[in-house]
């Protein structure tokens, strides 16, 4: 048996955005809390939110970090129970929603705070989330997770509890239109990771893989082309919704190891989730290739321009080759020493890395300790 889970509505569109203050009307909602980051914060697109909201008089948190430590959920619980908040509007990337997500948690179930990776705490359905992404890659509108810093650990944890998949879902491309060209190219990437990743993930199954196609041909068709012209509406909101059914794989299936060798990335050397994917999803995909050949031949016509013109018998090689290749024009940096990694950070790597078992166990290859050494040490170009 299988399953997936999807957010109670999605509203998806140019000027989607407009749909919120209907949808908090019909639900009676009163006492609003919108949370974004810095960087989201003075972008017009946000501020059209604020404008949106302006008859409720929200509450706005707007220093959500960009690499939030599992600390700071407490920290802004807080601040949401004083202000006896109904409902959390996300606005911005990833960290945003995975902090809408775990506050959202708190504020129903206020024991959990104690110990946030103690999921069965949840007893009550949360406050209502409404989830209005800027960035086109984490598909966090869509999933069941909530990926922290552990700084005891140098290390990145995702936490999995069905409570986490959002009420609400507005995707609207012209929230991602100031998007920089190397966020758009490297979130970008993140969802392709998720698309591919859920497809070859031993929990794949035929519903799943209906999402894991749909989006790698939405996020393949269109990443260049909002990267190269940021104001291309149509590729942003296709690239949008690539994203977020990406997302939605993460709900039955699960990504593997190219996300198990990121997270020590991200948690020691703060490298954004997104360059961290790109940097290891060529090299991890070679490795795994003998036991993803049918995989990658199913896949190979949504990826590959032409690719019928090329014997079939080659096309798991020729995915593997266009997901470095992508990464390449998209001018993602591809060496760990562009972040100061070192030959001698390599043991300490590989070490953390196999503890992410969570999702090492789900890769279609059993990676050994050897191999994941072998994949960071190529990296180190």
């Amino acid at each position: 048996m299988y399953e997936i889970g999807f957010p109670q509505k999605v509203y998806s569109g140019l000027d989607s955005v407009e749909k919120l203050p209907e949808i908090l009307k019909e639900k009676k909602i009163q006492k609003v809390l919108v949370m974004t980051d810095q960087g989201v914060y003075p972008q017009k697109a946000f501020q059209k939110v604020l404008s949106l909201l302006e008859a409720y008089d929200p509450m706005c948190i707007h220093n959500i970090p960009p690499e939030p430590s599992v600390y700071d959920i407490a920290k802004v619980y807080e601040e949401a129970r004083r202000a006896e908040i109904e409902a959390i509007v996300a606005v911005g990337g990833g960290s945003v929603m995975d902090m809408t997500k775990m506050v959202a948690a708190c504020l129903t179930n206020p024991e959990y705070v104690e110990d946030v990776q103690d999921t069965g705490r949840i007893q009550n359905p949360p406050a209502k989330t409404f989830m209005i992404p800027t960035t086109a890659g984490t598909g966090a509108e869509a999933t069941p997770n909530a990926i922290f810093l552990f700084p005891e650990q140098n290390l990145k944890i995702g936490i999995v509890s069905p409570a986490f998949v959002a009420s609400y879902v507005i995707l609207d491309g012209k929230m991602t239109e100031s998007l920089p060209a190397s966020l758009t190219a490297s979130t970008g990437i993140d969802a392709l990771c998720h698309a591919v990743e859920s497809y070859i993930s031993i929990l794949a199954n035929p519903l799943s893989r209906v999402f894991s196609r749909a989006a790698t041909k939405k996020i393949c068709a269109n990443l260049e082309k909002a990267w190269k012209d940021g104001s291309d509406l149509e590729a942003r909101q296709n690239l949008l919704e690539g994203a977020f059914l990406a997302g939605v794989c993460l709900t039955s299936s699960s990504t593997v190891a190219v996300h198990a060798l990121s997270y020590p990335l991200g948690g020691k050397y703060h490298i954004p989730h997104g360059v961290s994917n790109a940097i290891l999803l060529e090299a991890v995909m070679r490795v795994n290739l003998p036991d993803c050949r049918e995989a990658f031949t199913e896949l190979a016509p949504l990826m590959l321009p032409n690719c019928e013109n090329i014997p079939k018998e080659t096309w798991p090689e020729a995915v593997v080759d266009y997901m470095g290749s992508l990464c390449r024009r998209l001018q993602i940096p591809d060496s760990l020493r562009t972040f100061g990694i070192e030959p001698d950070a390599l043991d300490e790597l590989t070490d953390n890395a196999m503890e992410v078992k969570r999702l090492l166990l789900k890769n279609p290859r059993k990676l050994t300790r050897q191999e994941i050494r072998g994949i960071y040490e190529g990296l180190l170009r």
